[in-house]
């Protein structure tokens, strides 16, 4: 049975990038405000936007829990040790491009112009988070995340994290 410390941790864990809801939330408001749809801009039937919009916040739903389950052992706030397995294999930021996509999730199925714009403004503020927790953990870590951050990408995997490379572009000739 999990006692009461555990599920304090394991909640500790639990990543709410302020970020991404502002940006959610403001997208939301503006929605009200001023409505846009994406689908008057982009001409794309509505069932596909919501389509693709359950698939982002599905993907995104799933692997933020993958990276929480994988980092259920360790305090992210003060790491003892660096977490390197599941997700975080293939990316080192894993919960963030998991909020990034449910983001993305929650703008495309609401038909929602504001909410998709405000994504790039959260990631970019995301991103600046994510330097300032990759020095701590520098710092923490010289060694074993200097390794790490030489074989993991921060955000997106490749060829290089165990995925296969894309196929080369070819000029017009």
């Amino acid at each position: 049975m999990t006692s009461r410390r555990e599920w304090s941790r394991l909640l500790s864990n639990f990543p709410l990038p302020e970020q991404n809801l502002a940006g959610i939330a403001a997208g939301m408001v503006l929605q009200r405000v001023q409505p846009h749809r994406l689908v008057q801009s982009s001409g794309l039937p509505v069932a596909a936007l919501r389509l693709a919009g359950g698939a982002s916040l599905a993907a995104g739903g799933t692997l933020i829990t993958w990276a929480w389950l994988a980092a259920r052992d360790t305090r992210l706030a003060r790491p003892e040790t660096l977490v390197t397995s599941g997700p975080y294999g293939r990316s080192r930021n894993p919960m963030y491009v998991g909020w990034a996509l449910v983001h993305l999730g929650v703008g495309l199925l609401r038909n929602d112009a504001w909410t998709t714009a405000a994504l790039p403004v959260a990631s970019a503020a995301v991103h600046r988070e994510v330097l300032r927790e990759e020095a701590l953990l520098e710092a923490t870590f010289p060694a074993e995340f200097s390794r790490y951050r030489q074989s993991v990408p921060r955000y997106v995997p490749h060829r290089h994290a165990g995925f296969p490379a894309a196929l080369p572009l070819r000029r017009r000739r």
